[in-house]
């Protein structure tokens, strides 16, 4: 009878055992979206093989790249979630937007890396890249932003405009028309302009725009935001709608659109 009730114990306690350290991976996949994530890293830096070490034990599988040829054969074949330029250049934009293009860009997330200066960030940006870091900095914030990229992205994103005659913004196929005349946006001025017209007429602080724009996947910086409304302000003024956009002095920006 003591021996039934060691071994009925002891069995218990054993998938028990089990129960807990599934919940455990379970938390920790839900916790860090690094976990199981496959993350292209691609560039030349020394410290690499610290930073790969330091993906692994967040339960990431990392690849290097140091050709761009390759990253393109390991985007298509390995289809990473996440990708990693350690030395952002200008002259990268156009093999980014090449890599972004098709099925493999769908869901990759783009985290590059590169020196101080505002046209570098706005080309990285201009270019698909989700969130732009400057050197130096540390493995640490490096790690958590690249996991708050895999979180996913708001739901406004999502939601489309339709005001016939007036405005339609269908963010699916990321195109958007001012008074039936279509407008050519950069994927950073899209999302400014796409987040201002779902909520004409208020104001919002440069800080709360960045804020707002900033999610898991994107990061912008606010002393950025000025720059943004500026170049956005000049593409509608093509359509004949720059009146649309208003500065309030002392307060931030708000979207005014006409009535139906």
């Amino acid at each position: 009878m003591l021996y039934a009730l060691i071994a009925g114990t002891l069995h218990h306690a054993v998938h028990l055992g089990d129960a807990l350290a599934l919940l455990s991976a379970v938390r920790w996949d839900e916790m860090d979206p690094l976990y199981r994530a496959r993350t292209l890293l691609f560039g030349q830096v020394p410290e690499i093989d610290g930073l790969t070490q330091r993906l692994r034990r967040s339960g990431a599988f990392p690849r290097r790249a140091t050709e761009r040829a390759l990253v393109a054969e390991v985007l298509r074949d390995w289809r990473p979630q996440l990708l990693i330029l350690l030395s952002w250049e200008i002259e990268l934009a156009a093999d980014l937007r090449q890599w972004l293009a098709g099925p493999q860009g769908e869901k990759l997330r783009v985290l590059a890396l590169g020196p101080e200066g505002d046209d570098q960030a706005m080309a990285a940006l201009d270019a698909g890249v989700h969130a732009y870091l400057t050197y130096p900095l540390s493995e640490t914030l490096l790690i958590a932003q690249a996991s708050a990229l895999l979180r996913g992205g708001q739901g406004w994103e999502g939601t489309a405009v339709e005001l016939p005659g007036i405005l339609r913004i269908d963010p699916m196929a990321h195109r958007i028309w001012v008074q039936e005349q279509e407008l050519q946006l950069s994927r950073r001025i899209f999302r400014l302009f796409h987040y201002l017209a779902l909520h004409p007429g208020q104001t919002f602080s440069a800080a709360e725009i960045a804020h707002h724009l900033s999610d898991g996947r994107k990061f912008v910086q606010e002393n950025t935001i000025a720059a943004q409304i500026h170049r956005l302000r000049k593409v509608l003024e093509g359509a004949g709608a720059d009146v649309w956009l208003e500065t309030v002095h002392g307060f931030g920006y708000r979207l005014n659109i006409p009535a139906p």
